[in-house]
């Protein structure tokens, strides 16, 4: 029985049946999970993990003090508990006797070292610079006080990058970015660059030992592959089944399918510092340009929903009442005749990275963009050079997803456009604009959730007229498995949780 999600954010449910009785990779071995994702990831620093492929890694092998389930619920972590003592400050219970993979124990001295060195570093300072003092009252209470009220907080510690880290280990070792030392489910056995990554199971996790002893986790770019993976038994579980390939997930009764809007947007993004993409109505013609509506029936196979903004829609700060350029090519030439190419004649290149899937959307927007005079040429990077490029601003044009893991506004729009955050901090579109700015401030200094969505709905509203960024679709998060793979629970995170899984 294909198991459907009947939540609120659920866009699809299957139901098949069958036995194909291919035979595994592991020859049946119960302690052994192949899991594909569809690019490698970057790092395993914690403060470095600003990508969904670190991220997926990086959430089996730490905590964090808050936890976030499959319904987007705040839950605890290595906090027990935790309570506001003013509108700045925030006492947190860790719970007592939590070791860490090496044996040690956790106290709120390795908090402490975690978030202050959070609260600085450069990928994730938009997240945690607002975080003013941290203080280790005893040994098992943390406090954290932040300069002004901060909406985001509670949100923001239950990030990926939030992961605490071993205090005493990180001091006395360089490679904590390659071996890490988490509390979580898993440990990292060995990284294999460009291969693999082996996580072995944490005998001493607090939630108790994993059923599965052994995960491998392996970059497999090709979603084709990917899927026969899956058929022939190579691989068990496998993240970011999106065009046709999720047909033959479908159509094949030893496989599931779990599926459901992610919490994150497929883009469009401009760098407003270079040539013709200074002039907003250069950016508005090329939105208008685009039918979306085509690749999403197409390349996408209707799996996914047109976006009206940056904001999913279990992320907080969605606005229904957004509203994005729609397909209008005549208003399109109408613009680039306005700013100066009536007889069109720019060229532009854009970048990609990750699955074929990407390289198809930009083929068909580069046959668009055609239709109203501009000349696009595609490039297609592995994804670290393309995070460099993209960062460094050498691209034009850039097509990306983003993830919103923390599941709050601030990150899902701060990260990606406020000045102060040009280049690697996130914004790649080198945007700015005094009166965003002063929005996300005022998002982030709002505790009322009522007056915090008004900010982030009117920010939405310059961001789609300005066009730094072409929001496409909602993301799809989900993912395909073997059916003898038992106690996969697809999240709008879209992180797998290795320690539910087990072989029936």
């Amino acid at each position: 029985m294909k198991k459907g999600l009947l939540a609120g954010l659920v866009i699809l449910a299957l139901t098949a049946c069958g036995d194909k009785g291919t035979t595994v990779s592991n020859g049946g071995d119960k302690d052994l999970l192949v899991y594909a994702q569809s690019a490698e990831l970057r790092t395993l620093d914690p403060h470095q993990a600003t990508d969904v492929y670190s991220r997926r890694v990086l959430a089996n092998v730490f905590d964090r003090l808050i936890e976030k389930n499959e319904k987007m619920e705040l839950t605890p972590g290595l906090a027990k508990s935790w309570e506001y003592l003013d509108d700045t400050t925030v006492e947190f219970k860790l719970r007592e006797g939590v070791l860490f993979q090496n044996g040690s124990e956790l106290t709120s001295e390795d908090v402490k070292y975690t978030l202050e060195k959070a609260r600085v570093a450069p990928m994730v300072v938009n997240l945690y610079g607002a975080i003013e003092k941290i203080e280790a009252v005893d040994k098992y209470t943390v406090v954290v006080k932040t300069e002004k009220p901060f909406g985001p907080l509670l949100h923001h510690l239950s990030h990926i990058t939030a992961s605490i880290m071993n205090k005493e280990y990180n001091e006395a070792t360089k490679e904590y970015n390659i071996k890490p030392m988490g509390t979580g489910a898993y440990s990292v056995e060995k990284w294999l660059a460009g291969d693999r990554v082996i996580l072995k199971a944490n005998e001493n996790y607090f939630r108790g030992v994993a059923p599965i002893k052994e995960v491998v986790v392996r970059n497999i770019p090709e979603e084709n592959s990917r899927a026969i993976g899956l058929e022939t038994g190579e691989v068990h579980l496998s993240q970011d089944i999106l065009s046709i390939s999720r047909m033959t997930v479908i159509d094949d009764p030893a496989l599931e399918l779990q599926e459901m809007s992610s919490l994150g947007i497929s883009y469009l993004g401009f760098n407003v510092r270079r040539g013709p993409l200074q002039d907003v109505r250069v950016r508005q013609a090329i939105a208008y340009a685009i039918n979306r509506d085509e690749i999403i029936d197409t390349i996408l196979m209707g799996s996914v929903e047109k976006a009206n903004g940056l904001f999913g829609p279990g992320v907080f700060g969605y606005s229904e009442t957004a509203e994005t350029i729609g397909y209008n090519p005549e208003k399109a030439k109408a613009l680039l005749a306005e700013a100066g190419y009536e007889n069109g004649g720019i060229d532009l290149k854009v970048t990609t990275s990750g699955s074929e899937t990407n390289t198809q959307i930009m083929t068909i927007v580069q046959a668009q963009l055609k239709e109203i005079g501009i000349n696009l040429t595609l490039e297609q990077l592995e994804w670290g050079t393309y995070l460099n490029i993209t960062a460094n601003g050498e691209s034009d044009l850039f097509y990306m997803g983003w993830s919103n893991s923390s599941a709050d506004g601030d990150y899902g729009m701060s990260a990606l456009l406020h000045s102060e955050l040009m280049g690697a901090g996130g914004n790649r579109s080198f945007y700015k604009n005094e009166q965003l700015d002063k929005l996300l401030g005022l998002g982030q200094g709002e505790l009322d959730e009522s007056v915090r969505k008004g900010y982030y709905a009117e920010a939405m509203d310059i961001v789609n007229e300005e066009v730094p960024i072409y929001p496409f679709n909602f993301s799809l998060a989900n993912a395909g498995y073997r059916s003898e793979v038992k106690g996969y629970e697809q999240s709008p995170l879209n992180n797998p949780n290795f320690f539910k899984l087990s072989f029936e």
